[in-house]
């Protein structure tokens, strides 16, 4: 197998100035590499990525079918979105569905995600709460799943409490291991996240596209929850996200979700594989492009071409300064 690395560069006036380093893993859904770039078993916190993962117990549950949900709430609860007025909106509808408020979010409070949103809302003089927390849409469905078991929701982001410990076997049947014998730390939204082998989230995104290796209900609950992401790309991310506009660009070829600290997972299944990949330094601009690269590897074509190997960036005077582009060393 060719384990290259694989190295983001960025460059000003023609200057290397930074370069990143990545590494990723495609795989398909039995677990076989197909490429790989870099230490593809090394641990990572998969952060947001695992979000699509994280909401099958919503599916799986009969909770989604039963509340009726629609697939901007679907990708919503897989989403890491701007809280821009389209995502709080949902947000807010969705908590009056359950007969619950914003108190009742568990993911604590900042201010959108997107600066017009954040402008927005301070001009109109509302402060920002947890509707406006890019996780909100994935704490709904954790309080979507606990309303219809009939478990008290309180304190549902402890690893100790049923939604968690569910969303964990979730997780597990996905990647092939116990979540809870990896290295634990609290994500950004207060829920425990797992240090796992990347190697395992691929595989995990390949299942997520595919529905192989799964028994019927899961296939049926991972395709619900793709067909949700692609078809709602803008309650994924949001204006500007590049998770929103690979789906839009690949049209529905592609679901992909960011993470914090430079992760991304992506699922194609007509190709039956899956991708993950992480730079190493946290940098989600390096994690951006590769997953571009990744992509054009696999030679996935766009239906838009609004996407280049490389990506211009702008100082406040929207003059083009630097550029972020790939460079692969054997």
């Amino acid at each position: 197998m060719n384990k290259r690395e694989l190295v983001i560069e960025v460059t000003r006036g023609g200057f290397v100035e930074s370069r990143h380093q990545v590494i990723a893993v495609i795989s398909d859904a039995k677990g076989k590499r197909h490429t790989q770039w870099g230490d593809a078993d090394q641990l990572v916190f998969p952060r947001s990525t695992a979000k699509p993962l994280q909401a099958l117990p919503l599916m799986l549950s009969g909770a989604a079918q039963d509340l009726k949900l629609s697939q901007q709430q679907l990708a919503m609860a897989c989403s890491s979105h701007n809280g821009e007025v389209q995502h709080s909106h949902v947000v807010s509808s969705w908590l009056e569905q359950l007969g619950m408020s914003s108190e009742q979010l568990e993911c604590g409070s900042h201010w959108p995600l997107y600066q017009p949103a954040t402008v927005a809302l301070s001009q109109s003089g509302v402060q920002a709460c947890s509707v406006h927390n890019n996780c909100s849409g994935k704490h709904c469905g954790f309080l979507s799943f606990a309303h219809h078991q009939g478990i008290d929701p309180k304190g549902y982001i402890d690893h100790q409490h049923p939604v968690q410990q569910a969303v964990n076997d979730a997780m597990g049947r996905m990647m092939d291991l116990k979540i809870t014998d990896h290295p634990m730390g609290i994500d950004g939204c207060s829920i425990p996240t797992y240090a796992l082998p990347l190697t395992n989230l691929a595989m995990a995104f390949a299942r997520f596209g595919t529905g192989e290796q799964l028994p019927d209900d899961w296939q049926k609950a991972c395709h619900s929850l793709y067909q949700a992401m692609v078809t709602e790309p803008f309650y994924v991310a949001g204006s500007e996200r590049h998770c929103t506009k690979v789906m839009q660009a690949y049209g529905g070829q592609v679901a992909c979700k960011t993470g914090a600290e430079g992760v991304f997972g992506a699922a194609i299944p007509h190709l039956g594989l899956g991708i993950a990949l992480k730079a190493l330094d946290g940098n989600s601009r390096a994690a951006e492009v590769a997953l571009n690269v990744l992509l054009d590897h696999l030679k996935v074509q766009p239906t838009e071409a609004v996407f280049e190997q490389h990506s211009k960036l702008h100082n406040c005077n929207k003059m083009h300064v630097s550029s972020i582009q790939l460079a692969l060393v054997k």
